[in-house]
This record gives C-alpha cells, structure tokens and sequence, in this order.
C-alpha cells in the first residue's frame, strides 16, 4: 500500500510542476482559504484538531451590554480574516496568525505564561495558559486538500 502512496506522490508532484507558478499559487490560495475557514469553524467550536474540547476559560464575571461581549467564547477576534493570515506561493501554503494576535495565538497554542494586564496598584499580571491547540490538520482537511488538488488539476 505504501508503495501505492510514493507512486501517487510522483505522479502528483510531475502533474504540479507541468503548472505555471501562477496556477500553483492560485491552487495554493484556494487550499489556504479553505484550511482558514475549517480552522476558524473548529476553533468557534473550541474543539483541536485532535477532536478533543479545548480546556475551558477561567470563568468571569461578563455581563453583555454595550460591549456586545458573550459569556464563554474564546478567540473570538482571532478567527476573522483580518487576524488569519493566508501565505500562498508557487511552492506552498501558510495558515497562520499575524501581528499582535500572533502573540496571544502562541501563547494558547504552546501552554506559555503571557502578559494579562496591570492590577491597581501597578503590579503586572502574567498567567500560565493552559495549552489550546489552535491551528492543525484533521483527517477531514487532508481530504479536503485533496479533493481541491484533483479538482484543479482536472480544469
């Protein structure tokens, strides 16, 4: 069976090189955009990639108001577009976080100790987060990286 997968892997990677570098940056994109939205839907659900529940936050006392904010919900600005960042070359995908949200990412992604706030009398906060495994690969999104490949080999 193995040997099935190497001859499938050589016919794919002389299928992609026969492409233009724009075609395997728009193939690129698209399996990009894709990875981003089932990422961001699994992190909505606060499940990792593993099919495990995240470990929940601290519980707090939010009330919604003006704020809009909801009791519960982790990462929410995390998850949009503008936070989740899409790297597309001829030669590969990046999905991941950038600028300050990058920061906050890592520091639920690896279980490290980040930086909260100050308290009122000046003291600075730090807190160790529990690790969240927030970007990964389900057996569903090699699937689904697939299908896209094969789909636009195929046009």
């Amino acid at each position: 069976m193995a040997d099935g997968f190497a001859q499938l892997d050589a016919f794919l990677v002389r299928e992609l090189e026969k492409l233009s570098p724009a075609r395997r940056r728009r193939i690129s994109r698209k399996i990009g955009m894709e990875l981003r939205k089932a990422n961001a839907k699994r992190i909505a659900a606060n499940i990792q990639p593993d099919g495990s529940a995240m470990q929940p936050r601290k519980k707090r006392n939010l009330k919604a108001g003006k704020d809009g904010i909801k009791k519960g919900r982790m990462f929410r600005k995390l998850r949009l577009s503008r936070s989740f960042k899409i790297n597309a070359t001829p030669s590969g995908v990046s999905v991941g976080f950038e600028g300050a949200v990058a920061h906050t990412a890592r520091a639920h992604q690896y279980g490290l100790t980040d930086f909260v706030g100050h308290t009122e009398n000046g003291k600075t906060v730090r807190t160790k987060y529990p690790e969240r495994v927030l970007l990964g690969f389900t057996p569903e999104d090699l699937d689904l990286i697939a299908e896209i490949v094969f789909d636009m080999l195929g046009e």
